[in-house]
């Protein structure tokens, strides 16, 4: 760590800023569809990816360990549910970095871009995988339902921003009172 990264701490904190995409996750996650836990099918999506799942499983992107799972597909696409959710062919093995470093680039473009040993051989083995396993779930935005709950988002977001301005007005008053004594 080097000493200027103390920089980052000494600014107000914004939580519109830092949380929106936060809410924004918590938001589209709450109404994306999931699969139920299969062991046979989870088994056998793990072999299409090449690995042993009596093992521990193993990045498909750069081969370290995997630490976690990837949504090939973002569950939120322009601050909205994309219709990719938590289904066995949206969820890949991965590591943590290749997992921050992908964010929402497309799989094979981010595979591309590392360059890892084996890359056609990956890129065949995920191509599988997801043509056998991903379905993509549009939820109509027309539903009632999913208007009022983006309507409930959206109030968020803006009692955040209320926050952050409660927040300065209290941070201005007491550097006032902190200068007058």
């Amino acid at each position: 760590m080097q000493y200027k990264s103390i920089n980052q701490h000494l600014k107000p904190y914004s939580i519109a800023a830092r949380r929106a995409t936060t809410i924004n996750h918590a938001f589209a996650s709450a109404i994306a569809p999931h699969d139920e836990y299969d062991d046979e099918k989870i088994r056998a999506g793990v072999k299409q990816l090449g690995q042993n799942p009596d093992e521990d499983l193993r990045c498909v992107y750069c081969g370290s360990n995997a630490e976690t799972w990837d949504h090939v597909q973002a569950t939120v696409r322009n601050k909205k549910f994309s219709g990719f959710g938590h289904r066995l062919g949206n969820l890949l093995p991965c590591c943590k970095p290749c997992n921050s470093r992908k964010g929402n680039k497309a799989w094979s473009a981010y595979l591309d871009a590392i360059g890892t040993d084996g890359l056609a051989r990956r890129k065949s083995l995920i191509e599988s995988y997801l043509a056998q396993y991903q379905q993509v779930d549009l939820i109509p935005e027309n539903l009632p339902e999913y208007e009022e709950l983006e309507a409930l988002r959206i109030q968020v977001l803006e009692i955040f921003q209320k926050a952050d301005a409660l927040a300065a007005q209290i941070r201005l008053k007491t550097r006032r009172l902190v200068e007058k004594d």
